[in-house]
């Protein structure tokens, strides 16, 4: 797994060039800034979302037995299926 720099920095590119058409480095030093704290969120919520699911997986898999409908209907809706 990729460290969290090297995941904000990729997403800092992607977000400059999908919404400006430009390299990161290109653009100036205050939309930079603005665009950096916007890729460090996304991989933010990435990371907590991925957390999240693994937590609800391992709790699946630990409670197999007692495991419900509903816990199955959660980890599904968290999932987007």
């Amino acid at each position: 797994m990729p460290d969290i720099e090297e995941m904000t920095i990729n997403k800092a590119e992607e977000i400059a060039e999908q919404r400006y058409g430009r390299e990161f480095n290109d653009l100036p030093s205050s939309l930079q800034m603005q665009v950096w704290m916007e890729a460090e969120q996304q991989v933010v919520d990435d990371l907590a979302t991925q957390a999240g699911l693994r937590m609800d997986d391992m709790k699946i898999r630990q409670n197999s037995k007692g495991e419900t409908k509903w816990d199955e209907l959660e980890l599904m809706r968290r999932l987007g299926k």
